[in-house]
C-alpha cells in the first residue's frame, strides 16, 4: 500500500507542500484573520517529523512511552489541520491530512509503541478502504488494520462505550471485518472474523446479521457465502420470549 512505501522525509515534503496551501487558502478567505494558530499547528508538525527522524537517525532504544507519546502529538496535530482543511473547503488537502495519520501509526507500530489516539487513524482507514478494490491490497489493508488493533491501548481495547455505535474501537474492528469480506480471501476473512468475534464480542452478533443480507445483495462468491453463515450461525443468539 502506498502509505506503507513512505519515508518519513517524503511525507515531510508532501505535509509541507500542502501546509502552503492551507496557509495561502485561509489568508485569501479571510485577510484580516490571524493564521499564528494555523503556523502553530504546522511547526508543531514539523517538530513531531525532526523528533521522529532523529529517534530513527539515533542508536539508543527508545522506550514504549516515548514513541507512544511522539505518535499521538503527531496524530492530534493532523487531527486539527485535517479539520481546518475541512473548514476551508479543501477536500484533497484534507485527504492527504488524513493519510498522514497512516504513516505514522504505522511508524508507532514498527517502533513498539501503542495507539491512543485512534479516531484519525479510523477516518484515514475509511479513506483508504473505500479508494480499494486490488485482493492484494485488500488483504495487506486487513493486516495493517490488525497490526494498528494491536497496537492499541488498553484503554482503547477495554471498550467500555458499547452504546455509542462510532466509538473508534468499533468502527476500527467492524472496518476490517469489511475489507476481509471485500477481499473474497478465505485465510483473511476468517482469521478477521475471529478477531472480530474477540474484540467486539457485542457488536460481531450484528456484523454477521448485517452480512448475511449483503451477501445476497452484493452477490458475493459462494464460498464467501459460506463463511459469512458460519459465523452467523455461531453468534446467532435465540430470542428469549
Amino acid at each position: 500500500m502506498k502509505f506503507l512505501e513512505t519515508s518519513l522525509a517524503d511525507a515531510r515534503k508532501v505535509f509541507n507542500s500542502y501546509a502552503e496551501e492551507l496557509v495561502q487558502t485561509e489568508q485569501n478567505t479571510n485577510p484580516s484573520a490571524s493564521s499564528d494558530e494555523l503556523q502553530t499547528s504546522i511547526q508543531a508538525m514539523n517538530q513531531f517529523f525532526d523528533i521522529a527522524e532523529g529517534v530513527d537517525k539515533s542508536k539508543q532504544e527508545f522506550v514504549t512511552n516515548d514513541i507512544t507519546d511522539i505518535g499521538e502529538h503527531g496524530l492530534s496535530v493532523l487531527e486539527k489541520l485535517a479539520f481546518k482543511a475541512n473548514e476551508l473547503q479543501l477536500d484533497e488537502t484534507r485527504q492527504v491530512m488524513q493519510q498522514m495519520a497512516l504513516v505514522i501509526a504505522d511508524w508507532v507500530i514498527q517502533r513498539n509503541g501503542q495507539i491512543n489516539l485512534l479516531e484519525p487513524i479510523v477516518d484515514a482507514l475509511a479513506q483508504t478502504a473505500n479508494a480499494t478494490k486490488d485482493t492484494a491490497e485488500l488483504i495487506t489493508l486487513a493486516d495493517f488494520i490488525g497490526e494498528i488493533a494491536d497496537a492499541c491501548s488498553d484503554a482503547i481495547k477495554q471498550d467500555i462505550e458499547l452504546s455509542n455505535m462510532h466509538r473508534p474501537w468499533r468502527l476500527l474492528n467492524i472496518n476490517r471485518g469489511i475489507v476481509a469480506t471485500r477481499s473474497h480471501d478465505v485465510d483473511t476473512i476468517q482469521h478477521v472474523f475471529s478477531d472480530l468475534i474477540t474484540a467486539l464480542p457485542m457488536d460481531a452478533p450484528g456484523f454477521f446479521k448485517e452480512g448475511m443480507s449483503e451477501m445476497v445483495r452484493m452477490n458475493y462468491p459462494e464460498h464467501v457465502r459460506e463463511i459469512m453463515q458460519d459465523y452467523f450461525d455461531k453468534t446467532d443468539m435465540p430470542q428469549i420470549h
